[in-house]
């Protein structure tokens, strides 16, 4: 059921029946501070006095606080208070919900990473986690400007605090409170930069800690579950094997792990011992023991290996996990994730045009007045410009479209790499040390430049294998790549947009955009066209280059390209009256190419040609003036070519056999 008013809903059925169990409930309303903030009061169901969230006094059931809050036009909701006596925690990403409902990369990384009950806030900007673990002692609660972008902002409690609760279910989250103690471990050394220290309080450990050792890496398998969870059972079994557990043993520590983090099926032991025959045939029994594990294809340290079972979804499986598209970085071009190319022959002024993109990205403001940005961080890798040329570039960019410098100073980053012999494959250590969510897109100037020495960019396999690159770091990073390239030599105005661009043809096949500028007919005007992969397709528009910006042409049309090879000039002209046309019929074919005389047919089409006729034309006439009793066919004996004349055919005397007499 779902109470309250529309707007600050309490759908009941939703609501973890774990939480529900507990008496550590309270109502809460909005209010205002002496400083003009809007805060969330708590308030006790029982007297409708204020509560605290470390008085359990001053808590109640579940059931009272929803009838109290369902009978009262007070209140707007209903929270649970975390306790140092529950098992639960809470998780509050504030300010990280994009309008179409989706979540920004560093706040959808947590939820995956989590994978506990998740719904959405009351103010619908924001969600929460609730999760079974335990903070460690030098973890804080909270962490701001987490994307570089106010007021982005991540809670984490435990207890002596409250969170307001909806059951507005986030979309692909599941329904009930995991046990996420690793996963929150290693949140709070992602934010706070410290090394977990066992706690004194932990039991002694015996002198064989295969089964705690073994439990401890279960609990940290990253498996997307089947739909009846094998996946995880699987990868469970192989544990069990690589720390050489006996077959009791194995199956006592899966159904321990079971109840921590549940499968979607209950399995048997049955079923659990015939799995572990299956892990028995993949990976190397006491691996684990030995520091490394077998994957059938050569020894690998444990940390390398992952698992070999296939992680394919159903389409209902998908639709659930993936409810929205990847928010948008350029509406209608580029999306999170996404790559993008950028050809243009050279000098034409697509660095120009790129950096305007860093700026409108930076800003927020559309670029090219055309495509919507998402505000974020840029970070532009320049392997061809000096510092210099980019401290004064980047100024000269942003004072054309009247944005000051200080609106961009903090947001733009550039990295001159220029004479620093880097490729796009050593730079992996570089990527892997930026902090993921921190740019919105990298630019890559030129690609060129980062391609491996002894790399045929014409080879596809070679690029394409660039690209997978690419795709990891921006996977890695939460970001977007843009690369600057240059167009092949000749003509581009006949090409396909695919077609356009220096190299193999996999370059514009692997990226999910593919931009280009072509020259258009009239000077220093370019067209703007691009084959994107999850975009609508796109109409090419015209730009007119106004240094050092590119600035729509809506007066030009864009199908009006410059062809690129050199122009016949114009004849002069010829003053001379033009020579009378003869107007052919039948009585002008007969006049002009047939005689009293019979001719064969080819000598009369010959006459009609040499005076300016077609032959097709010619046979036309010939064979109306026949028809017309102008023109007569001459039949002269077989073997013999026929003639055409203006008379008829003349009589030809048959000579009359001889016959030769009969001796007597």
């Amino acid at each position: 059921m779902s109470v309250g008013t529309i707007q600050n809903a309490v759908i009941a059925e939703n609501v973890p029946q774990v939480l529900k169990d507990r008496p550590q409930w309270v109502c809460w309303h909005y209010e205002m501070d002496k400083d003009g903030r809007t805060l969330k009061v708590p308030y006790n169901a029982k007297n409708n006095r204020k509560a605290s969230s470390t008085d359990p006094t001053t808590w109640t059931s579940f059931e009272q606080a929803i009838e109290t809050f369902e009978s009262s036009e007070t209140y707007n909701g209903v929270g649970y208070v975390f306790s140092k006596d529950d098992p639960f925690g809470g998780i509050d990403l504030d300010d990280c919900r994009y309008g179409d409902g989706s979540l920004v990369l560093w706040a959808q990384k947590i939820v995956d990473l989590f994978a506990s009950y998740t719904e959405i806030s009351p103010s619908e900007n924001g969600v929460k986690i609730f999760f079974r673990g335990r903070k460690p002692q030098f973890a804080g609660c909270a962490v701001k400007n987490i994307a570089g972008n106010e007021p982005d902002e991540l809670e984490v409690y435990d207890q002596a605090r409250y969170f307001c609760v909806t059951g507005n279910i986030y979309p692909g989250s599941v329904t009930e409170v995991t046990d996420c103690q690793p996963q929150l471990d290693e949140l709070c050394r992602r934010y706070w930069g410290k090394q977990l220290t066992p706690p004194t309080s932990m039991p002694p450990v015996p002198v064989d800690t295969r089964m705690a050792d073994c439990l401890r890496d279960m609990l940290a398998i990253q498996r997307n579950d089947n739909f009846d969870g094998s996946f995880r059972l699987y990868a469970c079994c192989c544990r069990c094997v690589e720390y050489d557990l006996g077959d009791r043993d194995a199956v006592s520590l899966i159904q321990t792990y079971a109840g921590l983090k549940p499968f979607p099926k209950n399995w048997s032991d049955g079923d659990i011992l015939r799995r572990l025959r299956d892990a028995e045939k993949k990976v190397q029994r006491g691996a684990a023991l030995l520091g490394h594990r077998v994957d059938g294809t050569g020894t690998k340290p444990a940390s390398e290996i992952e698992s070999a079972t296939p992680e394919y979804k159903s389409v209902r499986q998908l639709m659930v996990q993936y409810p929205h598209l990847r928010p948008p970085v350029v509406h209608g071009l580029l999306r999170q994730g996404e790559t993008m190319n950028v050809i243009a022959p050279p000098k034409t002024g697509k660095s120009w045009l790129v950096t305007d993109l860093a700026i409108a990205i930076a800003t927020g403001r559309p670029w090219l007045e055309l495509f919507q940005t998402a505000q974020g961080n840029v970070l532009i890798i320049d392997n061809e410009l000096h510092g210099e040329t980019s401290a004064n570039r980047v100024p000269r960019v942003a004072e054309a479209r009247n944005i000051d410098i200080e609106q961009i100073a903090d947001s733009v980053f550039v990295e001159n790499l220029r004479g620093h012999l880097k490729d796009l494959i050593s730079l992996g250590p570089y990527f892997g040390a930026i902090e993921p969510g921190k740019f919105r897109i990298i630019i890559l100037d030129a690609f060129y430049r980062f391609i491996p020495k002894d790399t045929d960019e014409n080879d596809n396999g070679s690029v394409a294998q660039l690209y997978n690159h690419l795709d990891h770091y921006a996977n890695k990073l939460g970001c977007s790549f843009v690369l600057i390239h240059h167009a092949s030599k000749g003509s581009q105005s006949n090409k396909s947009v695919t077609d356009v661009g220096a190299g193999a043809g996999s370059q514009s096949r692997a990226t999910d955009t593919h931009l280009i500028l072509r020259a258009h007919e009239e000077d220093k005007a370019v067209v703007l066209d691009a084959a994107v992969r999850s975009w609508q397709p796109v109409s090419p528009v015209c730009l007119r280059w106004d240094f050092p910006v590119f600035n729509p042409a809506p007066d030009l049309d864009p199908t009006t390209l410059r062809p690129e090879r050199p122009r016949r000039k114009a004849k002069e002209p010829n003053n001379e009256p033009p020579a009378p046309k003869l107007q052919w019929d039948t009585d002008m074919f007969v006049k002009t190419c047939v005689s009293d005389e019979g001719q064969v047919k080819d000598r009369l089409l010959d006459i009609a040609m040499n005076n300016g006729l077609s032959k097709a034309r010619a046979k036309q006439l010939m064979g109306m003036a026949e028809g017309e009793k102008k023109v007569y066919r001459w039949v002269l004996g077989p073997n013999k070519p026929v003639k055409f004349a203006t008379v008829p055919q003349p009589l030809i005397e048959t000579p009359k056999p001889s016959r030769k007499r009969k001796r007597k």
